[in-house]
């Protein structure tokens, strides 16, 4: 139906259909098929249903969902869906079919990235991988390996030695004084841990120094000392000395945040911290030694318990710290080994290796990460160690099998269960089968890109591709309004030419750990878009029909901002700037902060003194969500993220949404003057944003201060420049062409710091030129254009009454113009920082950069959103 404006119950509807065949007249004749055009239309009542007036005067009634009676008086006409009230073929069958018959160009769109994945795999520079190192010593012998021997790239030259007892067996110890060994050994007996730590157990003992401390007890959770001729008490969190707790050793905000959840006996697991050993304080989590340097060795806390290890300041040469003191196996911490087991997992610098066999020789199978070589020469031979050589693993891996992730497993395992449920009704022919089905299908998809994305380091380099294109297909095909699938054609060129430069900086790199990157991105990218597909038809079995009620939408929205708040929480007691537990939780907080301020404005537009006219008081405490959200959002910013960079995020986000709230406002002078107003403020930044780059110390931020002033004057501070320095050299060679159609191997661009995530940008304007950087830019003009016409679509089919559906559109309205304005931001701040005419901010290119927080939790969401809206407008338009 062509143009439709819903008001309140009771007042005319202006509807405009032509050629809608079958359309049942309120004396139950149907229409003549093209004939009729609906004119006007009125609401009956609160029971949705509708008598229309067609243009020769005739009745017609428009039945809603809600409508009692025999015959089809009760069932909804569909205008663009499958069928008409009466029976007979509508205009979503013609739709349809056209719709089949032409998508062809949604196919060749989407073969396009495909074709991309393909030309990058032809032209992959000729490398070759260390897939076994074998080892062969005489017993009693040793040796040290390092850098070149191992073919890792942060390795250390000399890092760890290899010695062979008088036996079969190998022993292991690291000679590195900064960087860690991690082990896990076969036998599934302890998790990943660095070689040079001890597990503690009750009855042991360990000196540090002249101080002698014996273990009287040890489980999760709880650790008792006796050192010193005193009693510690270690919970993980807080030391006791003689049963009284001592104080925080620094009283900031996060040591207060941990206090006060230890009071609310919130589970510790978050808040655990080391307790280290040395300097002349004892506090809650130090353990003060005289003539020891401060943290020259620290207690960890482990699932298990609790282990002793090397801190930032230890050195082999300094303090020295015993293990298993007082009996035979004592040894120092510094040379402490372990013994090499068939299955153990060990970590050098980047690179991931797996003990094969022990004996006659041992052999290390090179499982993720190693240095490469190109074919066209031969490697180079190392002495006491024999290397074999493979090519790049695209679609089978050589290499042991990756563990499993818990949550990719058991997504795939409820997968068989939802098959079998489905298999039931699919016998029945039922829609709720198919449906089912593709629940079943989802859940298995989801599973597989989960398991891939924990062990993108391992799995071959093809498969998260392989998973992700297909559903990027799937889901051009399964949508019927044309918005929709516009809007995913674009998404489909945006994510493909990501992750397509992506693969580029994984393949083109001397080093594997590289290809992690574009891996973690598609896979990511395909469990979201599988788990998308079981949400859909999850809920078209739930609730096959109908807008969300209002009820469960606040509900919804409070229970997503106090998991946010949460989650932020989470993150300042246990995590760091870099996020908490692999993600980062701000992500999810500026969707939160999107839909809750959308709900308040929605609200707004409902109120009639605060909105729309002036007759009744507007529920302000129902703003206090949003406000609170915002608040926190910037004290998280500045207090613990220490970057000024969300705050320009959010304050282009307020400007965005006021315009968009004033644009739509009923009363012209409202309207009018403010936007005067919000220009003024505009026209007000732009001239601040000058005035800094002419005096940057007038900035009143301490932190990242040298980020304006190296912007403002980058030859007076070139040290604080030399990111945006070096940018700008890669974009310069690469020119307006790019390198890649002549050098297969990346080159100089790779020197560019943080290439992955916020300089992306000028990883692709080097390798494939300025021309695909503006038809990039194009495109993602395009994509904040769509999200911006379906939010206006959104607010003009559900009206701007007082109903629940029209305050569901302000709702969806408001809620797509946050999303596009942060999507835009994030856009001209990532061009900025790569190109110069902006501060260097931390901040990703959304469906360019290697950000897996920011694509799942952020980006996608707020294209399914405007998705969902478009088709449940397409099935259900009023």
């Amino acid at each position: 139906m062509a143009g439709r404006r819903q008001r309140t119950d009771g007042q005319w509807l202006a509807a405009a259909s032509h050629g809608v065949p079958g359309v049942q007249r309120s004396g139950g004749q149907p229409d003549p098929a093209g004939r009729g055009t609906l004119a006007m239309a009125r609401r009956t009542g609160r029971s949705g249903c509708a008598v229309a007036t067609a243009a020769g005067g005739t009745a017609i009634r428009l039945a809603g969902r809600q409508c009692c009676g025999g015959g089809t008086a009760g069932r909804p006409i569909r205008f663009g869906g499958r069928a008409s009230v009466s029976g007979h073929p509508g205009v979503g069958d013609g739709f349809r079919k056209s719709g089949l018959a032409v998508r062809w160009w949604l196919l060749a769109l989407w073969s396009l990235p495909v074709l991309g994945v393909v030309w990058t795999v032809s032209q992959a520079p000729a490398w070759l991988e260390p897939r076994l190192l074998t080892v062969e010593l005489a017993p009693g012998q040793s040796l040290v390996l390092g850098r070149d021997t191992l073919w890792a790239s942060q390795a250390d030259r000399e890092h760890i030695v290899l010695r062979r007892d008088a036996g079969t067996g190998w022993r292991l110890a690291n000679l590195s004084s900064a960087k860690q060994v991690w082990w896990r050994s076969g036998s599934g007996r302890y998790d990943t841990r660095p070689v040079r730590s001890w597990p503690l157990a009750a009855g042991a003992a360990f000196a540090v120094g002249t101080e002698t401390f014996a273990v009287l007890g040890t489980e999760p959770g709880r650790l008792i000392l006796q050192g010193g001729g005193l009693r510690w008490d270690y919970d993980g969190l807080d030391l006791r000395r003689g049963g009284r707790l001592l104080p925080p050793c620094h009283l900031d905000w996060r040591t207060r945040w941990r206090a006060r959840l230890e009071k609310l006996g919130l589970p510790l697991v978050l808040a655990r911290r080391p307790l280290r050993l040395g300097g002349g304080v004892y506090c809650a989590d130090r353990l003060g030694l005289a003539g020891v340097p401060l943290d020259s060795v620290v207690i960890e806390p482990t699932p298990t318990g609790f282990a002793l290890g090397s801190g930032a300041a230890g050195r082999r040469d300094g303090t020295p710290v015993t293990v298993a003191a007082g009996t035979p196996e004592a040894e120092s911490l510094w040379e402490r080994s372990i013994s090499l087991g068939v299955g153990d997992r060990l970590t050098v610098g980047r690179t991931q290796y797996a003990v094969l066999q022990t004996a006659p020789a041992l052999e290390l199978a090179v499982v993720a990460g190693a240095r490469r070589w190109l074919a066209d020469s031969p490697p180079p031979v190392t002495s006491g160690v024999r290397v074999e050589w493979g090519r790049l693993t695209w679609l089978w891996s050589s290499g042991p099998v990756a563990p499993a992730g818990w949550l990719g497993l058991l997504l795939a395992a409820l997968a068989p269960g939802s098959l079998w449920w489905a298999a039931r009704e699919w016998g029945r022919r039922s829609r709720a089968g198919n449906r089912r089905l593709r629940i079943a299908l989802g859940l298995a998809l989801a599973g597989a890109c989960l398991e891939m994305h924990w062990n993108v380091a391992t799995v071959p380099l093809l498969w998260p591709y392989l998973l992700a294109w297909p559903v990027l297909l799937v889901w051009l095909g399964a949508v019927r309004s044309p918005w929709s699938v516009g809007l995913l054609a674009v998404v489909t060129l945006l994510l493909g030419g990501g992750l397509l430069a992506l693969l580029q900086l994984g393949i083109g790199s001397g080093e594997a750990g590289w290809q992690r990157y574009g891996g973690s991105g598609a896979a990511l990218a395909g469990a979201f878009g599988g788990l998308a597909w079981v949400g859909q038809s999850g809920w078209q079995l739930v609730r096959p029909a109908g807008w969300p009620g209002e009820r469960r939408l606040w509900w919804g929205l409070r229970l997503l901002g106090a998991g946010s708040l949460a989650l932020l929480a989470a993150q300042v007691v246990a995590g760091d700037e870099g996020g908490w537990a692999g993600f980062q939780p701000f992500e999810s907080t500026k969707l939160v902060l999107a839909a809750a301020a959308a709900h308040a404005l929605a609200l707004r537009g409902q109120s009639p003194l605060h909105g729309w006219s002036y007759d009744a008081a507007a529920p302000w405490l129902r703003y206090l969500g949003p406000f609170i959200l915002l608040v926190v959002a910037c004290g998280f910013a500045l207090l613990f993220l220490h970057d000024f960079s969300p705050l320009v995020l959010l304050l282009c986000w307020g400007v965005a949404l006021a315009w968009a709230y004033l644009r739509a406002h009923p009363l012209p002078w409202w309207r009018w003057s403010g936007l005067l107003l919000l220009g003024a403020l505009i026209l007000l930044l732009a001239v601040g944003l000058r005035g800094l780059h002419d005096r940057p110390d007038a900035l009143p931020l301490d932190f990242q201060a040298d980020r304006i002033r190296a912007w403002a004057a980058p030859e007076f501070y070139p040290h604080a420049g030399y990111q945006l320095r070096r940018a700008l050299e890669a974009i310069r060679a690469g020119g307006w062409r790019g390198t890649v159609w002549r050098e297969a191997i990346n080159g100089r661009v790779m020197a560019v710091p943080v290439v992955e995530s916020d300089f992306a940008p000028t990883f692709f304007l080097s390798r494939y030129g300025g021309l695909a950087g503006l038809v990039l830019v194009g495109i993602q003009a395009v994509f904040i254009g769509l999200l911006l016409m379906i939010a206006n679509r959104a607010l003009r089919r559900l009206g701007t009454g007082r109903s629940w559906p029209a305050a569901l559109g302000g709702f969806f309205y408001f809620t797509l113009y946050g999303g596009a304005a942060l999507l835009a931001a994030h856009f001209l701040m990532s061009w900025g920082t790569n190109l110069g005419f902006l501060p260097v901010m931390g901040q990703p290119m959304p469906l360019l950069s290697a950000a897996g927080s920011h694509l799942v939790l952020f980006v996608l969401p707020i294209v399914a959103l405007a998705v969902a809206i478009e088709e449940r407008s397409h099935d259900d338009p009023l």
